[in-house]
């Protein structure tokens, strides 16, 4: 465990130093800071998910769908034959 020293507004540290007891004050920061960092990486994927191109397919995915079930089925009917 490494020590951080980090500055605070006056105000968030008054906050801090009443509503969150003295032993407790760094395992609170860090599961502040963890939370945060948590949110951040969530938004990152969002944000990528939401900038993702879509393509057009010139099929239904629900068609789509059905004919690779239709492939697996061959292939494994296939494979049950040659055994």
């Amino acid at each position: 465990m490494e020590r951080l020293s980090i500055t605070l507004e006056d105000d968030l540290k008054h906050q801090l130093d009443t509503q969150v007891p003295k032993g407790e004050r760094a395992r609170f920061v860090a599961n502040a800071i963890r939370h945060a960092l948590e949110e951040k990486k969530r938004k990152q994927a969002l944000d990528y998910l939401l900038a993702f191109k879509t393509y057009p397919s010139p099929k239904d995915s629900s068609k789509i769908l059905q004919e690779i079930r239709e492939e697996r089925t061959e292939t494994v009917y296939q494979r049950s034959r040659e055994e």
